[in-house]
């Protein structure tokens, strides 16, 4: 079953991070599954997770 994300995150998070920062996070695929955007919402599964994406080394960036 899919919720909105602001619900999911209430659940995992106590307090919530901010609408954009979600936004950002399920834009950016750091949310898997992948939320879906109906209209101007998004939907995720209840059982969804974040994953911790370290931040790149300067070596990762200037090769970049």
């Amino acid at each position: 079953m899919k919720i909105l994300l602001t619900t999911w995150a209430a659940k995992q998070y106590d307090p919530a991070p901010p609408i954009y920062t979600l936004r950002r996070w399920a834009r950016e695929g750091e949310i898997v599954p992948q939320p879906e955007l109906v209209g101007k919402a998004y939907y995720v599964d209840e059982n969804a997770r974040r994953l911790s994406v370290p931040e790149p080394t300067l070596v990762e960036r200037l090769s970049a």
